[in-house]
């Protein structure tokens, strides 16, 4: 196993999570935004609150595709983006696996 195999294999395993939390931030941060706002009441942000960090990867993409005030294309982006790069990733490091 190579030093690029091993760089990649961990950077496949970290990537999803720091995307996750990359998610989580901007969720949670938009929904701040909106109650100091009062564009939306605190129940509704406690309740978006709890489905973004309960159900980790649907609740914060979820929230970031059909509750964030965020421009669309630009939600769109974030949850995207992510995910292609973490499966660009992915795809690298088998080929890696697959070459040896």
């Amino acid at each position: 196993m190579g030093a690029l195999q091993v760089v990649m294999g961990l950077y496949a395993t970290v990537l999803p999570f720091a995307v996750l939390a990359a998610w989580i931030a901007v969720a949670l941060w938009d929904l701040s935004r909106r109650v100091q706002a009062e564009e939306v009441g605190r129940g509704a942000a406690a309740g978006w609150a709890g489905v973004v960090l309960v159900v980790p990867v649907v609740g914060a993409a979820g929230y970031l595709l059909a509750g964030a005030s965020l421009p669309r294309w630009l939600a769109a982006t974030y949850v995207a983006g992510g995910l292609v790069a973490w499966l660009v990733v992915l795809a690298a490091t088998s080929a890696l696996g697959g070459a040896a």
